[in-house]
């Protein structure tokens, strides 16, 4: 894979020739070194990763030729976003769907987010043929991952993360959690992701040009990104889902394993795990760390839940939610989420099971980590 090649294929499937900023080319280059030196890659993963940059550079071109001729999308502000921040496996997927019920909110549904150009309208919201096409994509990922929606809970209406929004900057952890390419998560750990966060909201403008609601977003991402967050959208709501860090690691592993191996027949169960950690530790230092400077210059903009008791009873922390934004949680509202929450009991697309020892982890090394953690939050260790 060659960058000027992909660069060009994008500019002649489309027929368009500008990027906007020149942005997404160090990371693709990073990118595309560590994908043929590290990731042993099988023509499945070949195929994925090809296609994966290809739509990327596509939509971008598209993004911006639509910006161009609608130069008003960028008018409107994003107000009082709501990013649910925390760590993977942390109960942040079921938090993120019921939010999503609600009317008001505008989560990055999985169409939408795939395929942004033209942005959705609140007339066609629910029935756009983007949805239907979708819908396919989805079928293929179960065909091509099986047991991917045991772990992962996907749909082509319901709200996915924000890595869609990353990928057209490729910088996105959606490429070092499909490829093994830890040089190229080394270097997306040292960046300053201002910019990158800057063609996020660039996006998320685009992407409520026609459709009323607040957004709800959520990435673990966010963690080594919360600086950069509160610098372009001062006035945000943090929310952070925090559950047993044992619990997290071994099911952040699993999940980990299962992507990587549609896409390379050499996958190390002891080398996903220690990346996996690795990931952890830099997202959870970074995040703890940037927010015991930043919470002071943002009083009343974080809300801690912890997984036990949201999965008990989900009410308390999705009223703190509104509260804090600036409003009350209508009855409409309540009704849609109880009606989701009825529809999707816990456990309703199967066990996910997972053994840290699998992945070459003691106890030790994970106490080691998140002791500091635990204890903060006062969480049990599984």
């Amino acid at each position: 894979m060659n960058s000027e090649e992909l660069v060009e294929s994008a500019r002649q499937q489309t027929g368009l020739s500008d990027f906007g900023d020149e942005l997404f080319r160090e990371p693709l280059h990073v990118l595309l070194d560590a994908l043929e030196r590290q990731a042993q890659l099988n023509d499945m993963g070949r195929f994925r990763a090809r296609a994966n940059i290809a739509s990327a550079l596509a939509t971008r071109l598209r993004i911006e030729d639509f910006v161009a001729r609608h130069p008003d999308a960028l008018e409107r502000p994003v107000e009082r976003p709501v990013f649910i921040a925390s760590l993977p496996r942390t109960g942040t997927t079921a938090l993120h769907h019921l939010l999503n019920a609600d009317p008001c909110n505008h989560t990055l549904r999985l169409w939408e987010g795939h395929d942004p150009v033209p942005p959705p309208e609140d007339a066609t919201y629910d029935c756009d043929p983007r949805i239907a096409r979708q819908r396919k994509g989805v079928q293929m990922t179960e065909q091509f991952m099986p047991g991917f929606l045991r772990t992962h809970l996907l749909e082509a209406e319901a709200p996915d993360e924000c890595h869609l929004l990353f990928n057209r900057t490729l910088l996105s952890a959606e490429f070092y959690s499909l490829f093994n390419v830890p040089d190229y998560a080394h270097w997306v750990y040292q960046q300053d992701l201002e910019p990158y966060y800057r063609y996020h909201r660039r996006q998320l403008q685009l992407l409520q040009y026609r459709k009323a609601g607040q957004w709800v977003l959520k990435s673990p991402f966010h963690q080594i990104g919360l600086d950069a967050i509160l610098r372009v959208y001062p006035d945000a709501i943090i929310v952070l889902t925090h559950r047993a860090p044992l619990t997290i690691v071994a099911s952040g592993c699993s999940f980990s394993e299962l992507l990587r191996r549609s896409g390379s027949d050499v996958v190390s169960r002891q080398g996903v795990g220690r990346q996996w950690l690795e990931m952890l530790q830099v997202y959870s230092e970074r995040f703890e760390a940037d927010r015991a400077r930043l919470e002071p210059l943002h009083p009343g903009q974080f809300i801690d839940i912890d997984y036990r008791d949201f999965m008990a009873d989900p009410w308390p922390a999705v009223e703190a939610i509104y509260r804090q934004r600036g409003g009350a949680l209508s009855e409409q509202g309540r009704a849609a989420m109880q009606a989701w929450l009825d529809a999707n009991p816990q456990g309703r697309h199967g066990s996910h099971d997972y053994r840290l020892q699998d992945y070459g982890i003691t106890r030790a090394e994970v106490e080691a980590i998140f002791g500091d953690y635990v204890a903060r939050y006062q969480l049990s260790w599984e």
